[in-house]
């Protein structure tokens, strides 16, 4: 009985999909050996790099000898001084150096634990060696990674009292500038202040009439009149001034009136006055009279009116009654 060619060709797929797989398989079993291998070859090198190491140790250097262990455990000690007495002052690379601190105690422990005559115990050894010999070298990297912070910090402590000198000194210049502007303002100020020319004052009596004439008898005074120019004054400001009078008696006393008016005069005493007048100044001339109505029976003497803008004096005149 003849096949169909339709199974062989079945078949033959079959075989030929097995046979892919197979070597996929193959291919991939041979991937990992070779890996492996690599690995196992790399591991043999570092392996035979490291007892060529321990080999010259034990020729030239006598490092498995008996007393090496107890020098290694003293290089050890030696190491924890030398990075307890790193300056701790930067706080960036503590915490490091208390670590490698801890790796330092940790060899030390697997150093009082290990026989240095004991074959089995020469590549700890040799190991712990090296990692101390890993710490000197950090060690010596925070050395100079201190040594660059503290240097860094000088510079910036010789630039920050450079600039804190710099800042005094202009900060002195301020304050000068500052006096210097206060003197002028006050300069400014008084040269602003009013002056009062053509002084005039007078005693005024009062007729039955309603008739005002100037008088020098005591007993028959009515008011005091006192009459002035105030003189041109650009550096003023425009606008309502106050002025006030100061009648002053025989006897010092201040003449006042029903409603007493008291202010504070340019050094900050207390003045009191006897009349007040608001006026409207522009900066020129201005003419004005000021009137202070009698309380009580004047006496004789002579008598001195002050004539003040605001806190200050600006003019004065006397005249005197029988």
């Amino acid at each position: 009985m003849n096949d169909n060619p339709t199974t062989k060709n079945k078949y033959s797929s079959i075989i030929i999909l097995l046979l892919v797989i197979c070597l996929g398989y193959t291919g991939y079993l041979i991937s990992s050996l070779n890996k492996e291998n690599h690995e196992i070859s790399k591991e043999l090198s570092s392996l035979l790099m490291e007892n060529n190491e321990m080999n010259k140790i034990l020729l030239n250097e006598d490092a498995l000898s008996a007393s090496k262990a107890s020098n290694l455990k003293d290089n050890l000690k030696l190491l924890l001084v030398s990075y307890d007495s790193l300056e701790l002052s930067n706080t960036m690379v503590v915490d490091s150096i208390n670590q490698q601190r801890e790796k330092i105690k940790t060899l030390m422990t697997k150093v009082d634990k290990l026989n240095s005559k004991s074959k089995k115990d020469w590549r700890s050894i040799f190991k712990l060696k090296k990692e101390a010999e890993t710490l000197r070298g950090i060690m010596k990297a925070y050395i100079h990674t201190i040594d660059s912070l503290n240097t860094l910090n000088i510079n910036l402590s010789n630039t920050l009292t450079e600039k804190t000198n710099k800042l005094n000194t202009v900060s002195n210049e301020n304050q000068k500038y500052k006096k210097q502007n206060k003197d002028l303002q006050s300069k400014v100020a008084l040269g602003a202040v009013l002056q009062a020319g053509n002084v005039t004052v007078s005693a005024i009596r009062i007729r039955n009439s309603g008739t005002q004439s100037e008088t020098t008898r005591a007993a028959k005074t009515n008011m005091i009149k006192a009459c002035f120019t105030l003189l041109e004054n650009k550096l003023s400001k425009a606008g309502d001034k106050n002025i006030y009078i100061k009648v002053v008696d025989p006897n010092q006393k201040t003449l006042l009136s029903k409603n007493p008016i008291n202010i504070m005069n340019s050094n900050g005493e207390n003045l009191e006055l006897s009349s007040k007048r608001i006026v409207n100044y522009q900066n020129e001339n201005m003419d004005l009279c000021i009137f202070h109505e009698i309380e009580e029976v004047l006496q004789p003497g002579n008598y001195k009116v002050e004539i003040y803008n605001d806190g200050y004096f600006i003019g004065e005149s006397s005249f005197a009654l029988r």
